[in-house]
């Protein structure tokens, strides 16, 4: 499984999330507190908005706690919102392609968990992204195949329909091909303003996520009391991290955090 943290709020550098917590998703590379792997060094990724349509991407296969070069932009850059992501692989390669979050004009993608026995089914449940966005499949991940279904099915215009959608195919096709090991899920996505993120498992054992609000280094103060989503707590501050439950979606927008019930 893998760790992940997204922040949407007043203007940071990346480096007060990524770096600067207790508890932060570096930190998670190598010593998750509440994670199946204690060790997520299968590579790691950052994608962040600026006044571009299209996220900036940085992405590489050494842990993220031994890049140089992710410490350097990290203390650089400066955004609203980001996505980071720390990957332990549940079976497909190390390599950039398959290192999260992934991006689709202005849409950015991260997932922790898997598609029960992925190798089983990974030829039936590709069959359903659609022709003309299947050539964006760069990797050999579940978690890039649920992104291209949910862009096949309508994520533009209608994101939590898309990916609900998206996850019934990925536990039908399950069934299709008698998958011993489950699905658990907890994804992110954006279009550049909003956040949305959920957290679901076919089985009593989802991956855990939290919505909160980590001290930061930001002169200012959002209209939206809570700025990071994460599979983890960030501090040991408890009054700043509320569980999401599992089977329930959050959508983060600018003014305010509103959830929602998956029908799985």
């Amino acid at each position: 499984m893998c760790r992940w943290v997204a922040y949407a709020g007043p203007e940071i550098y990346l480096e007060d999330i990524l770096f600067h917590q207790t508890n932060s998703i570096v930190s998670q590379s190598l010593s998750a507190k509440e994670s199946v792997f204690t060790t997520n060094g299968d590579g790691f990724g950052v994608a962040w908005y600026t006044a571009r349509t299209q996220a900036g991407l940085f992405k590489d296969v050494l842990p993220a706690w031994n890049d140089a070069n992710l410490r350097s932009l990290a203390g650089h850059i400066r955004t609203r919102l980001f996505f980071a992501h720390v990957r332990a692989t549940t079976g497909t390669s190390v390599n950039r392609a398959n290192c999260h979050p992934f991006i689709w004009r202005n849409w950015t993608f991260m997932h922790n968990g898997q598609i029960g026995n992925w190798a089983r089914c990974r030829k039936s449940f590709e069959s359903h992204i659609h022709a003309d966005i299947y050539p964006h499949r760069e990797g050999t991940t579940d978690s890039e195949a649920l992104f291209l279904l949910a862009i096949s099915l309508g994520l533009e215009q209608h994101p939590v329909k898309a990916i609900n959608q998206t996850l019934k195919i990925a536990l039908r096709t399950m069934q299709d091909h008698e998958a011993e090991e489950p699905l658990r899920a907890t994804l992110a996505i954006s279009n550049g303003q909003d956040i949305w993120a959920l957290r679901c498992a076919s089985d009593a054992r989802s991956p855990s996520l939290y919505y909160g609000s980590p001290q930061t280094r930001a002169n200012e103060r959002g209209a939206n009391p809570f700025n990071t989503i994460a599979s983890e707590p960030m501090d040991g501050e408890a009054d700043h991290w509320h569980r999401v439950d599992a089977g329930t979606g959050i959508h983060w927008t600018p003014n305010k955090l509103s959830t929602f019930e998956l029908d799985l």
